[in-house]
């Protein structure tokens, strides 16, 4: 099996290839829960009469549980009369007789699907009664007019660049295929939306919502990346917000530098954590006798020299591929987000010991959007041009070297990869000079 029984993770990439991205978790959903009683009154005044020019949603029925529908919105908001995009939206009505009013959620990203995201997420029932709950696909993303790059081939030859390269030819490589994946979202994806896919166009999608949804203030959920949109959408439009939670904070005066430095950090924490539950756990330390941390070491070493890793997987998911040292990493990387999938990590590291390479190959390419049918989401690609697009980043490769000598003394094992993260920006076809936050950036 590959792909579509592996867990799923949606945050921002580490590398040239597959961007970390981030989803909600248990911890996440008992929070809002616990929250319920507080939204009481939202019942009260968050149901008005939607703005005249909110355009109508025409519901219907999708997946049975389910009803979707498409809610157009201005492609430019600088030209609000010119051409417009279809928002795909999905809806969960609330289970219980008194329903308090509506939540529009966000799980993260950038570039990951809110409509998988709610079919696929079990929510508290003291929540499913009280809230009719609802998520869309962001402008770009999955269903809603999605940026396209390059194909299924492609996605995976992402997944196996170097994400630590330092010799000059390591270098080169890195850039000649972060080049040509620029150019083929160039060329598959039409300027007029490479250039309206900031974070700030989502925002202004997420008032248009609120306003086509009969809401006068909005009730909004955002997990990861979806906590920096409710910051933003906090920031433009306070008066039309009526409560929020978020899973975690943003800074959103951050330079990109100081976001990745402190991903790495966080990774390094994770993996350390990876590490000392396996020592504690019967089944990961049968798994791994030499201990997490050697076997991980011996992995990365073995990979990372050349030693030939194959992983033997269906026609449809690609056949038989190289693990290379960018697989192994996305396979760790995708699987630190939750403890609940280190067991598959363990698992991964000592099957590929042992000359295996296919479940390494099932998280990465999981991770990086694989679908049952061989194909890909658009997460990478949607990620990429809404990263490139909320602001300016490097364009000089050795900037990125420099960054990742100084992130390795940070972070050891992460360091290096999260210098790299954004580096498909360096030659991104859309030039931009946006600033999503006030103040000025550090």
């Amino acid at each position: 099996m590959v792909g579509p029984g592996a867990p799923e993770r949606d945050g921002r990439d580490f590398g040239p290839g597959p961007r970390l991205r981030r989803r909600a978790g248990a911890r996440s959903l008992a929070a809002l829960a616990v929250l319920i009683p507080g939204l009481g009154g939202l019942g009260a005044g968050a149901a008005s009469a939607a703005p005249a020019s909110a355009p109508p949603l025409s519901w219907h029925v999708c997946d049975t549980a389910y009803r979707c529908a498409t809610l157009r919105v201005p492609l430019d908001y600088s030209d609000p009369a010119g051409a417009t995009i279809g928002l795909a939206l999905i809806e969960q009505a609330a289970s219980g007789a008194h329903v308090l009013g509506d939540i529009v959620l966000n799980p993260g990203g950038p570039g990951a699907s809110g409509l998988q995201f709610l079919e696929s997420t079990s929510f508290p029932p003291a929540l499913r009664a009280s809230f009719n709950l609802i998520s869309f696909d962001p402008r770009g993303v999955g269903a809603s007019d999605p940026v396209t790059c390059v194909g299924a081939s492609g996605i995976r030859s992402l997944v196996a660049l170097n994400p630590d390269p330092r010799t000059p030819a390591e270098v080169a490589g890195v850039v000649a295929a972060t080049k040509a994946f620029d150019q083929a979202c160039a060329k598959h994806s039409p300027a007029t939306l490479l250039h309206n896919v900031s974070t700030l166009d989502t925002v202004r999608d997420l008032d248009a919502l609120r306003a086509a949804l009969g809401q006068a203030q909005l009730n909004y959920f955002g997990f990861s990346y979806g906590t920096y949109i409710g910051e933003l959408y906090a920031q433009d439009f306070p008066g039309h917000l009526r409560s929020m939670v978020l899973d975690g904070t943003e800074d959103p005066a951050l330079s990109d530098s100081a976001f990745v430095a402190g991903q790495a950090v966080g990774f390094e924490t994770d993996l350390r954590d990876f590490f000392a539950w396996c020592g504690t756990n019967k089944s990961c330390s049968t798994e791994l006798p030499q201990g997490a941390r050697k076997a991980y070491a011996e992995l990365l070493a073995q990979v990372g020299s050349g030693t030939t890793l194959y992983a033997y997987l269906l026609p449809m998911f690609g056949g038989k591929q190289p693990v290379t040292l960018g697989v192994a990493a996305t396979a760790v990387l995708g699987s630190l987000y939750s403890n609940q999938t280190w067991p598959f990590l363990a698992q991964a590291i000592a099957q590929g010991l042992g000359g295996n390479g296919a479940l390494l190959a099932e998280l990465a390419y999981s991770y990086a959007g694989l679908l049952p049918n061989g194909q890909y989401a658009n997460v990478i690609a949607a990620n990429t041009a809404i990263t490139c697009s909320d602001r300016a980043y490097p364009t000089s490769t050795a900037s990125y070297q420099q960054l990742a000598a100084q992130l390795t003394k940070l972070a050891p094992d992460f360091g290096a990869f999260a210098a790299w993260s954004d580096f498909d920006c360096a030659f991104w076809p859309v030039t931009t000079d946006a600033k999503p936050a006030r103040g000025p950036r550090r």
